[in-house]
């Protein structure tokens, strides 16, 4: 399909957005999870969204800030000569330096590959990543590319990304809650 730079844009923002909801409904599911799995611990039916949740988080990053080949990359859809600033604001809204997230960006590439696209059991007993950089950094591209969006003429909403996901994560427990018999 051919999509214009607008349309791709938005799709990527997209993507970021399915990333903080993926992201915090997981943290609720994790700090709920061993209430709502009483009495089904061998099914694990909650334990077990949980973890598809983090497999999104992960791919949904990967698609964004993975490898230069994403169609979906950040680096697509930036003038070279506005990239640096963009690595900037990333980096200050995670609060960590190139090196850091270049060690994060290899963490989240190598589960990824070994546990959630693809699986090699080197990955069996280990932690994945913290996603508070993951959060981060696709906070500061969401609001770059809604901000792009805006000047291009497109109306959009402009929202914090992170309350966005809080406010999803507990639409996701009352509703849970209110449907419990």
């Amino acid at each position: 399909m051919n999509l214009s730079r607008i349309e791709k844009i938005e799709w990527l923002i997209c993507n970021l957005e399915e990333i903080s909801k993926s992201y915090f409904i997981s943290k609720t599911i994790h700090q709920y999870a061993q209430n709502l799995d009483f009495g089904f611990e061998a099914f694990a039916p909650y334990r077990h969204l949980c973890n598809v949740l983090v497999t999104d988080v992960i791919i949904r990053w990967c698609k964004a800030f993975g490898t230069d080949k994403e169609e979906m990359h950040w680096k697509n859809f930036i003038n070279k000569n506005e990239a640096e600033a963009f690595r900037s604001s990333m980096f200050a809204s995670a609060k960590i330096t190139q090196k850091e997230y270049v060690e994060y960006w290899h963490q989240m590439n190598k589960v990824r590959n070994s546990a959630c696209a693809h699986f090699t059991y080197e990955h069996v007993d280990k932690e994945v990543p913290d996603f508070e950089i993951a959060i981060d950094t696709a906070s500061a591209a969401h609001h770059y590319f809604t901000n792009t969006l805006i000047k291009s003429g497109i109306k959009c909403s402009k929202f914090d990304l992170k309350q966005f996901g809080m406010r999803s994560s507990e639409g996701f427990i009352k509703k849970l809650r209110s449907a419990a018999i």
